[in-house]
């Protein structure tokens, strides 16, 4: 189900590809394209491009964006703000708390209203002069 009013943050799908979803939601999170982020991440040679918290967080740092500790939980109603968020079955997406809109790049429709992925920990993301 999508929602009808305007999405906060532009979407990008990841499909029909089976990996990069931590840097579709950097570039979801911050309107870079998707070559930009993948040059700042570190992934050598490898033909298949999975991230880590270390990934995300490094490009968040790098561009000048707060990083904390990521938090564990399995709830969704513990999250605030904006995160990043990473789900059963190792995946990543962006979850906009304060409108309810949920951010998937496995998905090929676009932002949703509810999602049936379990969250395992999440990183709240604060703009450069967050102290």
């Amino acid at each position: 189900m999508n929602q009808s009013q305007p999405n906060r943050f532009p979407f990008h799908t990841q499909c029909p590809r089976d990996d990069g979803c931590g840097a579709f939601v950097l570039q979801m999170l911050t309107g870079m394209s998707y070559d930009d982020v993948a040059a700042m991440i570190d992934w050598g040679d490898k033909s298949a491009h999975y991230t880590t918290w270390n990934d995300l967080c490094g490009v968040l740092a790098e561009i000048g964006l707060s990083v904390e500790t990521p938090i564990k939980t399995s709830r969704w109603s513990d999250i605030q703000g904006v995160a990043i968020v990473h789900v059963q079955g190792d995946h990543f997406m962006l979850y906009d708390a304060e409108n309810g809109m949920f951010y998937d790049p496995a998905e090929m429709e676009g932002p949703r209203v509810a999602s049936a992925r379990v969250p395992t920990s999440y990183l709240t993301v604060y703009g450069p002069n967050h102290r």
